[in-house]
């Protein structure tokens, strides 16, 4: 548009020239000066439109600024309107950026100079006398550099914040396109109006379709949150919510999202909330196998015992606010070693896995069925009411679990015997609970198995006594509580003490001298009896030792000897070797065994008990009539006396049955060349009745109490008087 405006400039020119306002050139010159250079920058930008390099930036720069020069020293005024040039090196700058500065530069310090060098050399024209328009040229050159020098370091910052800005951009353009979040917008009408790129990778959505965005995306479990949560979030602006949820994909599958929604409504160029969604299925899916590998039995896929005891504690806590019955059944599957030690441990775990349906088949959809650990299964019936309803539930398990089970081909049949435990005061501790229905489990056990039992508190402080009497007996062992007494056995003929009978006694550290019959069933239950009969036996042969040189050497010492310790395959070695310890003839030492030890392995109690014969050590059947008082094994054993139980001496002077019974023994025993000792002689009618009856020696209370070892020498020779 620039070529319209010559016309007028002539005119202008031709004014100015005719009142001496610019020099005294034809108005040809003038005019074609103007055009000239028009032209001149015309070329410069059709060859260098956008100039590649720096030297073409100086060459259009170049070119520019010769025209622009031309034309201004051709009006007269030369340097004092280098403020031409700076326009020229503006435009330049708008142009080319600040490339365009140092040419600019050099091009107004080298245009004024030449130009200078023409009105010296009378080329060009002056209308300002010289030397002081030299002086003005220096001052322009230099004015002019520095503005053309401050606005390219303006372009420069410019184009410095513009390049800050389009990094920023594209960096931010990048992370959209390209990051792992999906970043979508929504409107206050709850419609989608922008999803970024990364969607498609993530739910398999095109980012340019809105239509899949529907509450209906939402999993239905979280549906009602995610709703809320917007709702809610619409009435706070700039505000952010962070939230869980599974969104479907373009498979119809559900991905887990976190989801950070932020209000940007009254935010102008955004109008929506900016949901910014980071995709952590696999992390939740690890999460929830951990999970389930913390708190779910392997085998079963029931919670395992943390769990249960997790829930047992937060319902009772509920328990005790709502004043509600909860109830605890512990099951035990009967026999189920016998299974794994027979079938094997795979018909085991399968056998575990049906058990485990069957149970969850017999409680309510809101009860928790748990596996305790091995073949132990623990229910809770939340809010159950009653015992009764609990005991329903457990008579209902029995049944289930009756049925015939059939694994591999083989119809097995189970049976559990389970414990119940009710929290009906509210203030039981979960761990108080289990405890409770762990113990009547075992009452059910003990009961025949098969059954359930209710917990007994009675029945419970007689259990807690028996486990403080074993952990005390444990310790009694390494404390030397526990002595031995010894009751002395008379000749019925003689009246002479023949036999001392060692008996244990607990002296207890708060409750005294306990006698055997309060721990030692305790002892044979844990296995402790074994120790306590190498106990006595020791503390026998040592008192045999200890004897005086001038004591009866008739006299023998009779230890009783339990199963447990009886059965034991060196129990004849261990007798020996105790003996010889203490320097004791086998003859002074009698062993007492019941029936029961004699008949539980009775191929290994003959070998043992004729190894000890053979040595010299007496053999006696102790309790003889109380136990299975087989004849025929009777006749195998290698025994020398028979001891007749204290219950058939107790009415052998009132009770003809009795004495008929005694007598019998008494003839049989005789027969069979065995030695025939009565307990539990308490009066002297007893005693004169066993003498008629040809016993052969009696111990008892009438007679004498069992005393400790120190007050035994004064009894040896003595003879009972009656």
């Amino acid at each position: 548009m620039r070529q319209f405006f010559v016309a007028p400039v002539a005119v202008l020119y031709a004014i100015a020239r005719d009142h001496h306002w610019v020099a005294n050139y034809p108005l040809w010159v003038l005019v074609g000066s103007l055009i000239g250079a028009q032209i001149l920058s015309s070329v410069a930008t059709l060859i260098w439109p956008e100039p590649r390099n720096m030297a073409e930036v100086s060459y259009r720069v170049a070119m520019t600024f010769a025209a622009t020069t031309f034309t201004i020293y051709a009006t007269g005024w030369g340097a004092v309107f280098a403020l031409g040039l700076v326009a020229v090196a503006a435009d330049a700058m708008r142009t080319m950026g600040s490339r365009a500065m140092k040419p600019a530069v050099v091009g107004t310090l080298v245009c004024i100079g030449l130009g200078e060098v023409a009105v010296g050399a009378g080329i060009a024209r002056a209308l300002l006398p010289q030397p002081q328009g030299h002086g003005v040229a220096v001052l322009a050159a230099v004015g002019a550099a520095f503005i053309v020098l401050s606005l390219g370091f303006s372009a420069r910052a410019e184009e410095a914040g513009e390049a800050e800005l389009r990094r920023r951009e594209e960096r931010f353009r990048a992370l959209v396109q390209y990051g792992s979040d999906v970043i979508l917008v929504i409107n206050g009408g709850s419609r989608l109006t922008y999803a970024s790129p990364s969607v498609t990778r993530v739910l398999g959505y095109d980012p340019g379709d809105f239509s899949w965005f529907t509450p209906t995306c939402v999993h239905p479990e979280e549906r009602e949150t995610v709703t809320s949560a917007f709702r809610d979030l619409a009435s706070r602006p700039g505000v952010v919510e962070r939230l869980q949820a599974r969104l479907r994909d373009c498979r119809g599958g559900y991905r887990w999202l976190e989801i950070d929604v932020t209000n940007r409504l009254d935010d102008p160029n955004v109008e929506g909330m900016v949901c910014n969604l980071r995709d952590f299925t696999d992390r939740k899916v690890a999460e929830v196998a951990l999970e389930r590998q913390a708190f779910y039995d392997q085998l079963t896929n029931l919670p395992n015992r943390p769990y249960f005891l997790e829930r047992l504690e937060r319902a009772q806590r509920v328990s005790q606010r709502e004043a509600r019955i909860d109830a605890v059944l512990f099951c035990d599957v009967d026999r189920f070693k016998l299974v794994n030690d027979s079938l094997g441990h795979e018909i085991g775990d399968r056998l575990l896995v049906e058990v485990a349906a069957r149970l969850l088949g017999c409680v309510r959809p809101g009860d928790m069925v748990g596996r305790f650990g091995g073949d132990e299964f623990t229910v809770l019936l939340e809010d159950i009411g009653s015992a009764g309803r609990a005991i329903a539930v457990a008579e209902r398990i029995i049944g289930a679990l009756e049925g015939p089970c059939v694994i591999d081909g083989r119809e097995l049949t189970v049976k559990t015997s389970i414990g119940i435990a009710m929290n009906e005061s509210g203030h039981e501790a979960p761990g108080e609970l289990l405890r409770r229905s762990d113990f009547a489990m075992y009452i059910a056990k003990d009961n025949g198995r098969g059954g359930w039992s209710l917990f007994d508190p009675e029945a419970a402080a007689v259990g807690v006594e028996r486990l403080e009497l074993e952990a005390g007996l444990l310790r009694a062992l390494d404390r030397d509580e526990l002595v031995v007494h010894y009751q002395p056995e008379y000749d019925l003929h003689t009246g002479k003490v023949v036999t001392f009978e060692a008996l244990v006694r607990w002296q207890h550290p708060s409750e005294g001298l306990l006698l055997p019959g309060r721990f030692v069933p305790i002892a044979e239950e844990s296995g402790l009896v074994t120790a306590i009969d190498g106990f006595v036996l020791a503390s026998a042969c040592r008192t045999l030792a200890d004897w005086p040189g001038g004591a009866d050497d008739g006299v023998v010492v009779s230890v009783n000897v339990s199963p447990r310790f009886f059965a034991q395959p060196d129990a004849a070695d261990a007798i020996t070797e105790v003996l010889a310890r203490h320097g004791v003839e086998p003859h002074r030492l009698q062993l007492e065994i019941t029936e029961r030890t004699a008949l539980v392995d009775v191929q290994h109690t003959i070998e043992t008990l004729q190894r000890l014969r053979r040595i010299g050590v007496r053999v006696a059947i102790d309790d003889f009539g109380t136990g299975y008082s087989s004849l025929g094994y009777l006749k195998q054993l290698p025994v020398d006396v028979l001891k007749l139980d204290r219950t058939f001496v107790e009415g052998i002077d009132s009770a003809e049955r009795d004495v008929a019974i005694v007598n019998a023994v008494i003839t049989m025993a005789h027969a069979l060349g065995l030695h025939v000792t009565a307990e539990g002689v308490e009066r002297g009618a007893q005693a004169d009745r066993l003498v008629g009856l040809g016993c052969d020696t009696a111990t008892g209370w009438y007679w004498s109490r069992a005393l400790p070892a120190s007050e035994l020498a004064g009894m040896l020779g003595t003879h009972a008087g009656r």
